[in-house]
């Protein structure tokens, strides 16, 4: 199943994953020839391989981005909001309706 019901971790994780089956599948022989392409530098391999780089690259990122997030709540520093994004202290909380 693919489309909005997935998350951006769930659709790397997938990447990932069919990636992986494709250097099962392209992986080089005793002669060191792909098996499925038959040449010695495999195309096919070598995309699957950047997939995986860049999905590990996005995820340090991603870990990197949540350390720093993390050590500036704690340390009490304020950390740069995108334009328009109130913090959570300044959202004001009330019932929707106020008959009670």
């Amino acid at each position: 199943m693919t489309g909005p019901f997935l998350s951006l971790a769930q659709i790397r994780n997938r990447l990932v994953l069919t990636a992986r089956a494709v250097l099962r599948d392209h992986r080089a022989g005793p002669d060191g020839r792909c098996r499925v392409c038959r040449v010695l530098e495999c195309q096919v391999a070598t995309a699957a391989r950047n997939v995986i780089d860049a999905a590990a690259a996005c995820r340090a990122a991603e870990d990197q981005a949540t350390e720093e997030e993390i050590r500036a709540f704690y340390s009490g520093e304020q950390t740069p909001r995108p334009a328009g994004i109130a913090p959570a202290t300044e959202i004001e909380l009330r019932p929707a309706d106020d008959r009670w």
